[in-house]
């Protein structure tokens, strides 16, 4: 009978293309009527039961191609034409577009145990035709074994994900609840971020473990570099979306057809497959090959690098520049510091040293006046005791009652007497009444020591007088050479190098080729002037361009208000308020030309250049401007 048994099983496995060792591997059918035999030959009188199948479980299903596959079943139907149940089931693993509806004879549908059945009792399988399942020996027990298997597998990978959640759990910072970053451990043992635990204490006096709340005396911590370690291999452990090139790993089917996304929708942006082009969702949509749109896309991102690369060069360039000139400010900030502090402190000497001559000079004058006064009123209190003590033996002399003693010496008592009165009469009492010299202390001070401290400013105003040899013929000099105004008619001056030919200016007469030094000029109300400093070799003939190429440094003023610092290009001037005079300052060695409102010494305009050659100061009174503009330019000696 063993023997019968096992060519039926042969023969039904062949009726279902599949071979011993896969129905091995099938799970066992349990029969509900079967009992464990002694190796008899069994009853056939056992009755199948309908068992039901569950919406969402999972069988083994016997495909069109006659292959089993495990299979989910999602719906059921009733086919009325066929009088029968189907199901509609996806096989696990497979694309979607396989899905099928079968009839519930291709279900490999394992049937209950029931009480008292042998545990280790051979295990049915349905056949094609839904005939009675077949019998398999006690002996056969590999397929148990290799479920037992199996289960234990996942058993142990369910415990690796459990045991891996709660490794998790101990990397995560208690205070922003993910995966520690940078973690340091604080003195009670307990971890957290660095970024986390400097929040939770800043600005507070004391602190506090935020987990345990034991008090920390001190402020640290220390890198937990074991932990940081940890922390990167959980990262890059299983559960974690696999990654290529650091970067997570997209999904390479599509989420709606679970169809391999080929092709690129240029209207919508998104990757799409085959299915999604011929849907209306993307009707009359333009599709581009995966390969060719990255080819269209990376040359438009190429068109839009290759500007932003030169950009960034630009950028780089002119943050270089500007780090230099931050850098450059900064030195500048020390340097005029120091110089300032310099000044001042020269400034405060020079003002303690006349404040303590003044103030010697009041002691030593305070002191004679004096002693003076205290040896008179010495003087006169010798007198006052002479005088009283001339009294005193007089009215003794006269109030003695005894007529021989009074009479006694006393034409030579009376002779002493007048000598002493004679004395007290000549010596006098003359009182001394000398004052401290009031126009010296309490007069004008700061006048006195301003007058004395021009010697000692440096620079001072420098007392210019101009060149008339170099003067534009149309230009008219006081006698003194101290101003300059515009004539309507020509001079009949010689000609020769130094004089302007065209240009209406005129140089002063002595020159700069070293050391500070500091000059005004009055401009009034003028509506026209030019103002400035000229190089020995500038060219006087023909129409000059005033500016620092050609050896001009210089400011002017045209039509009344409009203010201009001759730089190449020039530069316009806004002056808060309209300068009576113009101060130009020259620091030969310090390369520096500055010009001011030498009304209130406001800065206007300052230029740098390196000099190598003398620097003559220059006027220009500019055109009558119809009478409005005639008066002169006068220089300032005081």
């Amino acid at each position: 009978m063993a023997s019968v048994a096992q060519l039926d099983v042969s023969s039904e496995l062949e009726k279902k293309d599949v071979s011993p060792e896969e129905a091995e591997n099938e799970e066992p059918m349990d029969d509900d009527d079967e009992e464990n035999d002694d190796g008899g030959d069994g009853d056939d009188g056992d009755v199948e039961e309908d068992v039901t199948v569950q919406i969402g479980s999972t069988y083994s299903c016997k495909r069109q191609d006659g292959s089993f596959h495990d299979a989910e079943v999602m719906k059921t139907r009733m086919n009325k034409q066929l009088g029968r149940e189907e199901f509609f089931v996806h096989y696990v693993g497979l694309n979607r577009r396989q899905n099928e509806w079968v009839e519930k004879t291709r279900l490999v549908i394992p049937k209950p145990v029931k009480e008292g059945q042998a545990a280790n009792s051979a295990t049915p399988e349905v056949t094609e035709d839904g005939k009675a399942p077949l019998k398999r020996k006690n002996e056969e027990s590999t397929p148990d074994a290799k479920k037992v298997k199996v289960d234990a597998e996942h058993d142990s990978s369910t415990n690796s994900a459990m045991a891996s959640g709660d490794f998790a759990e101990e990397l995560t910072c208690l205070l922003c609840s993910e995966l520690f970053k940078d973690p340091v451990m604080v003195d009670c043992g307990h971890n957290f971020c660095r970024n986390c635990i400097d929040k939770a204490w800043d600005g507070q006096e004391s602190f506090t473990c935020p987990d345990c709340k034991e008090v920390i005396t001190d402020k640290k911590y220390t890198t937990n570099r074991a932990l940081a370690n940890l922390v990167k291999k959980t990262v890059g452990t299983a559960g974690s979306p696999a990654k290529v090139n650091g970067k997570p790993k997209l999904a390479e089917n599509c989420p709606e057809h679970d169809e391999r996304l080929k092709l690129y929708c240029k209207d919508d942006g998104i990757l799409s497959c085959v299915i999604c082009r011929d849907s209306l969702k993307h009707a009359s949509h333009n599709f581009l090959p995966i390969l060719d749109a990255v080819g269209v896309y990376r040359t438009e991102l190429s068109t839009i690098v290759a500007p932003l690369e030169e950009a960034l060069k630009v950028t780089e360039q002119l943050t270089d520049q500007q780090q230099e000139k931050v850098e450059q400010h900064k030195s500048n900030v020390s340097e005029y510091r120091l110089h300032i502090e310099s000044e001042f402190e020269k400034l405060h000497a020079f003002l303690k040293e006349q404040e303590e001559k003044v103030l010697e000079n009041l002691k030593e004058q305070g002191e004679n006046l004096l002693k003076e006064m205290e040896a008179n009123m010495v003087k006169m209190q010798e007198n006052q005791d002479n005088i009283k003590q001339t009294i005193t033996m007089t009215s003794e002399r006269a109030n003695d009652t005894d007529s021989i003693s009074f009479l006694t010496g006393i034409k030579s008592f009376i002779e002493k007497c007048q000598e002493q009165q004679k004395d007290v009469m000549v010596a006098g009492n003359t009182l001394l009444s000398k004052d401290l010299c009031q126009g010296t202390f309490k007069g004008p001070i700061q006048y006195a020591v301003w007058k004395q401290m021009r010697s000692f400013i440096q620079p001072y105003l420098s007392p210019m007088m101009l060149d008339p040899s170099t003067a534009h013929p149309n230009l008219v000099l006081s006698d003194r050479l101290t101003s300059v105004k515009y004539g309507d008619n020509k001079l009949s001056v010689l000609d020769n190098p130094k004089r302007f030919s065209q240009c209406i200016l005129v140089l002063g007469s002595e020159g700069f080729d070293s050391g500070r030094h500091y000059w005004e000029v009055e401009v009034g109300d003028k509506t026209a002037w030019d103002v400035g400093m000229a190089s020995e070799s500038s060219n006087r003939k023909g129409k000059i361009k005033l500016n620092p190429k050609n050896g001009y440094w210089a400011i002017w003023l045209r039509n009344g208000d409009a203010y201009k610092a001759l730089e190449s290009p020039s530069r316009t001037l806004i002056l808060n308020a309209k300068p009576k005079r113009i101060g130009v300052y020259v620091d030969y060695e310090g390369g520096q030309i500055s010009f001011y409102n030498a009304d209130d010494m406001t800065a206007i305009y300052t230029f740098t250049a390196t000099f190598t050659e003398k620097l003559y100061p220059y006027l220009s009174p500019f055109l009558h401007d119809s009478g409005r503009n005639s008066d002169p330019l006068r220089l300032v000696h005081s």
